[in-house]
């Protein structure tokens, strides 16, 4: 995996932004460079969302937002630190995680120097983690019908946790639901499919 590399203009540029705090990522110079890491993060996850694992192939770059794992308004130094970066989809990014710390095994004003390191996320973490040592998206399709399953290899409590944190179980039953044709909802609505949903999670969930 090559390195990230800024060239001494660039450098200037970050440091401008980090003079302004956490609202220097707002700095229109910044694009060119924020373009430059979404490109490479989106290399490493094998256009996938870093948390929910969806498909991003083919996705505009403007659809998917640059992840701050510790919330840049918190941890103002951290704000372009590679590890603490990694791309996702708006629902992961905005609509669930937020400015959210609770994932972290000790409040975030307690964080060691040394803050990136796995023991101290509950969650799957982007860059410190092996996603699929965790958490595996399984997505069945036929034609246009699509079941997507996620199953934690060894019962990761890691994997469980990543699970319930992004509300991954949303995604399972609205793709059952719509291989029904039937409208999104919080219950699967026909037993067949969550019995499809049970042969899915026995035939993976021990995978190692």
């Amino acid at each position: 995996m090559n390195r990230l590399k800024f060239s001494s203009h660039e450098v200037k540029i970050l440091r401008c932004a980090y003079s302004m705090g956490h609202n220097g990522w707002r700095l229109n110079k910044l694009k060119p460079i924020k373009k430059k890491i979404k490109i490479k993060k989106r290399a490493d996850q094998e256009e996938t969302c870093c948390y929910c694992q969806r498909d991003t192939t083919g996705e505009y770059n403007m659809v998917l937002d640059i992840e701050h794992v510790l919330p840049k308004s918190l941890r103002v130094k951290n704000m372009f630190t590679l590890k603490n970066l990694a791309v996702s989809c708006k629902r992961c990014n905005m609509e669930i995680k937020g400015t959210k710390t609770n994932f972290l095994t000790v409040p975030i004003n307690r964080l060691p120097k040394r803050a990136f390191k796995s023991h101290l996320y509950k969650f799957v973490h982007p860059n410190l983690d092996k996603a699929e040592s965790h958490i595996e998206r399984i997505c069945v399709q036929k034609g246009k019908a699509r079941i997507i399953k996620y199953v934690f290899p060894n019962l990761s409590a890691k994997g469980q946790y990543t699970y319930q944190f992004f509300k991954l179980r949303e995604l399972e039953v609205d793709s059952a639901n719509k291989a029904q044709g039937r409208k999104s909802g919080k219950k699967i609505k026909d037993s067949d499919i969550e019995k499809a949903f049970n042969t899915l999670e026995n035939s993976y969930q021990h995978v190692p």
